[in-house]
């Protein structure tokens, strides 16, 4: 037999796991800058949409019964999705049951984004959608600040720097607003105080809620998925919209008005 043959395959035959390996980090980071692409443009639109809706048109609807079709929708996606990475020895209907009585950490992030998507109406019918989605970037520093609170981490100055130069500008975006009282409204009749205020509050909850859910996923001894995360936080939300709806007697239109 030939020398070669007795060596064993030659290095050309080889796989080369370098090039793989950058091929493969090539195809992630396409993924998530497809993935970030998509979610800032689903933000952008569904902000656009809301303002056109509630700030230009005037339309009248309750804004509980939108989040809670919202909701619905999420449930039976989300149980479809679930119902579908079982195994087949698993059956659908005591899974969700099982999910709905483990559910308590999800009711408090419940609430808290029941009550931004409140405060997005909100402020939404009384500031332009370029304002909302100005103040909205405030969110990366009500999250590094509840992350040093909550997860105990720690940023560099440069960081902390950076993010109350992002607060600055928007103060300084928004100075010729809080700094005269005569532009206090809009013309439409819109509060800008009452916006601006609804989207402060809604940015600082953000970053709590990011944070504790993080902090639920990594302290949780079940590792539920994501789709199994999103129907208890969907299920949760529903009391909540439902409340409001029964409360408020669905706005100026009632129950079932405006569709």
């Amino acid at each position: 037999m030939s020398k070669d043959s007795d060596e064993g395959p030659s290095s050309r035959d080889q796989p080369d796991y370098k090039t793989e390996a950058r091929m493969f980090s090539s195809v992630m980071n396409s993924t998530k800058l497809a993935v970030l692409f998509l979610l800032c443009m689903q933000n952008t639109l569904f902000t656009v949409m809301r303002r056109y809706s509630q700030g230009v048109l005037r339309e009248q609807y309750s804004k509980y019964e939108v989040l809670l079709v919202g909701e619905f929708i999420k449930i039976v996606y989300s149980a479809f999705k679930i119902a579908a990475d079982l195994s087949p020895s698993e059956k659908a209907v005591p899974r969700l049951r099982y999910l709905i009585r483990r559910s308590r950490k999800m009711a408090v992030l419940a609430c808290i984004y029941g009550a931004m998507n409140i405060l997005s109406f909100v402020s939404l019918r009384n500031i332009s959608a370029g304002m909302f989605t100005i103040f909205a970037q405030l969110k990366i520093l009500t999250t590094a600040t509840c992350s040093t609170i909550m997860l105990g981490r720690s940023y560099s100055m440069t960081k902390w720097r950076a993010l109350i130069s992002l607060m600055m500008g928007v103060l300084l975006f928004s100075e010729p607003i809080w700094n005269n009282s005569e532009r206090s409204k809009s013309p439409e009749g819109g509060n800008v105080v009452l916006g601006t205020a609804a989207v402060l509050t809604e940015v600082t909850l953000s970053g709590f809620a990011s944070i504790y859910f993080e902090k639920v996923i990594k302290t949780d001894p079940e590792q539920l998925g994501i789709w199994e995360r999103n129907y208890q936080l969907a299920f949760g939300s529903v009391p909540i919209y439902l409340m409001f709806m029964i409360f408020g007697g669905g706005g100026d239109v009632g129950h079932g008005g405006g569709w």
